[in-house]
């Protein structure tokens, strides 16, 4: 369970959430659900980082927390003099408050269970990737769309073939040596740039979210950590975890000793439980376990059946019992509002902005009569608000 609070941020007056696996978030254009997801998502970074680093004194310094955020999601104008932010999982809770200019930190009572996440934010403007040929030339300061590209330039050099996707009769491959993707549909053979703009939104979607949920793992099997940073990070945190598990009165020239070898180092235990539970805690930290995805609107441009159909796959993940991914989602599109009530998830969570008197927005989450009342309602839920923001 997370729990994020969020107050005087953008357009926003108050968020208080629980997050679940399946987070679903509609109200109106500049009402702040993109604001809601964007903290979410870096909340859900800076956990990660701190809990690999074992440390959070990366945050220390007063600016460090926000300017981060400002700069990657281009946030600037959006944080006020009484903006603030609270964090809280099992494994560890931070707030900020800009009014004090402070970071706090506190590890919780399951802080070294924590799992591994591949955390990933999928803009709106995710087709620009296809609209863009040259992106060694383009120049700008959006971190997370530049994140993306290189996401994807990953994830099609892994899915180079995907043939039918999501029934609608479209088939991709990637060719690795021209660098370039093409799209095939009865027959007929096209580069993704020059595709419909469905095409453009649904591939790049597809691939991208199908390796981060499969692939990904794959690939970390063949592969370690290639650059310096990683490699550093990785051999801290070995060090961080071999001090904890491992019995100081080992003695190391006993023959009754186990050795686990991880990152070309091995690491000597006298006691066998001890040395299983480092390397659970290694696998769990070094290792991603699940993928937390942030999606934009990912209706844009898609004709309302394969919305259905896209969605009805995104469920899959979601009910995947290997992996719990976790997705969280703003929508402007009723299929995928109904689809999602349809399938009654256990963790599912609907959250709605609405405007307060102060020409700001809240947010509510959706309880089960809500819910039952916007699934009786249909499409008219997006038209009809006010029954289920009534504070």
């Amino acid at each position: 369970m997370k729990h994020l609070t969020i107050r005087h941020f953008g357009p926003l007056e108050e968020a208080d959430i629980d997050m679940g696996r399946m987070n679903l978030i509609i109200g109106l254009q500049g009402s702040g659900k993109s604001c809601v997801m964007m903290i979410a998502c870096y909340c859900t970074w800076v956990e990660k980082r701190i809990a690999l680093r074992q440390s959070a004194v990366e945050f220390a310094d007063s600016d460090t927390f926000i300017d981060n955020l400002i700069s990657y999601y281009h946030a600037r104008g959006y944080v006020h003099t009484d903006t603030y932010i609270s964090y809280q999982t099992d494994y560890m809770s931070f707030t900020y408050d800009h009014k004090s200019k402070t970071f706090s930190h506190r590890w919780g009572k399951h802080h070294w269970e924590y799992k591994r996440p591949k955390v990933s934010y999928v803009p709106a403007e995710r087709n620009m990737i296809s609209l863009v040929s040259n992106w060694s030339r383009l120049e700008t300061s959006y971190d997370n769309i530049l994140d993306f590209k290189a996401d994807w330039d990953t994830a099609r050099s892994f899915v180079k073939n995907e043939n039918n996707i999501l029934g609608t009769g479209i088939s991709y491959a990637y060719d690795d040596i021209i660098g370039d993707t093409v799209i095939t549909r009865t027959g007929n053979v096209l580069n993704l740039t020059n595709s419909s703009s469905g095409m453009q939104s649904l591939i790049p979607q597809f691939v991208h979210l199908d390796y981060l949920t499969k692939g990904i793992y794959e690939v970390e099997k063949e592969t370690n950590e290639k650059s310096f940073s990683d490699k550093q990070l990785a051999n801290n945190l070995l060090d961080i975890l071999y001090q904890r598990y491992y019995d100081k009165q080992t003695d190391f020239s006993s023959e009754k000793k186990t050795i686990v070898h991880l990152r070309g180092r091995d690491f000597v235990f006298s006691d066998g439980d001890q040395a299983k539970q480092f390397r659970k805690g290694a696998m769990r930290l070094l290792l991603t376990d699940h993928a937390e995805i942030f999606l934009e609107e990912p209706e844009s441009n898609l004709f309302p059946p394969t919305q259905f159909q896209l969605m009805n796959w995104i469920v899959e993940m979601v009910n995947d019992r290997k992996h719990k991914n976790v997705f969280f989602i703003a929508t402007h599109s009723p299929y995928i509002l109904n689809h999602l009530l349809q399938e009654n998830l256990k963790e599912f969570r609907l959250y709605l902005t609405y405007p307060t008197s102060e020409g700001f927005y809240k947010v509510k989450t959706a309880t089960e009569e809500d819910i039952q009342g916007i699934y009786d309602n249909g499409s008219d839920a997006f038209f009809n608000f006010e029954p289920f923001t009534t504070e």
